[in-house]
């Protein structure tokens, strides 16, 4: 379903869409210092893979995702993993918290 973009492939696509790291930094509201760590290689101190909230709000910002697109994924997420991840759901959708239901 969602895979973290790699340094080489977020790269790439600043470079398609001429978008700068402090770009990236502006339209996910992090410091730019986070943007650079998204970038830098894996194996390099500090790097961080980007999250999927900031890629997703990246691509919508940019246009290459549509509302529906990512309201799709993420449904489909949640059927796939039964919300895991995130609280135990009960069968009415309220989150489990301690095992009380």
């Amino acid at each position: 379903m969602y895979e973290t973009p790699t340094p080489d492939k977020l790269k790439s696509f600043m470079v398609d869409n001429d978008l700068t790291g402090a770009d990236i930094a502006a339209l996910t509201g992090v410091n730019p210092r986070t943007a650079r760590r998204w970038i830098a290689p894996p194996d390099q101190k500090g790097a961080r893979p980007i999250p999927w909230s900031s890629w997703a709000l990246i691509l919508l910002l940019t246009g290459k995702m549509s509302v529906d697109n990512l309201f799709a994924m993420i449904s489909k997420w949640k059927a796939e993993t039964a919300g895991r991840g995130l609280f135990e759901r009960s069968k009415a959708g309220r989150p489990i918290k301690d095992g009380k239901k």
